[in-house]
């Protein structure tokens, strides 16, 4: 979880950043998902190469380590927040191994978000 909140995994302290803005999951393939949580600010990927190109707002998509990403105002890459979210994470992402979060381990079997938290909790029979 990324965002303005204290509670959140890598907290980027700006005005224009949600308390819960966007989520950001290295699926176990290596691959970067980046969710946007229905935030004001929005969130944003930049399109094409150079100064001039476009910004195109993300509800969910895969996005690349170095691709520049726009949350609210503030500008950083994926890579910028897994190395925020915990310093080895950057390098998970480039060797494919996976990340959880501090303290948390990988929920297997079936899945459902708490309502309350938000939070991906293993689903009950």
């Amino acid at each position: 979880m990324i965002g303005r909140s204290p509670s959140a995994d890598v907290v980027i302290a700006d005005a224009s950043v949600a308390p819960h803005h966007a989520e950001l999951v290295l699926t176990d393939d290596g691959r970067l998902y980046l969710t946007d949580c229905a935030t004001p600010g929005g969130t944003w990927r930049q399109g094409g190469d150079g100064e001039g190109a476009l910004w195109h707002p993300v509800r969910q998509a895969f996005v690349a380590p170095d691709e520049p990403l726009r949350l609210g105002d503030h500008r950083c890459t994926a890579k910028d927040l897994l190395r925020a979210g915990r310093g080895a994470a950057s390098e998970a992402a480039g060797s494919g191994g996976t990340w959880d979060g501090p303290g948390r381990s990988r929920v297997r079997g079936p899945v459902v978000r708490d309502p309350a938290t938000g939070e991906i909790v293993r689903r009950r029979p």
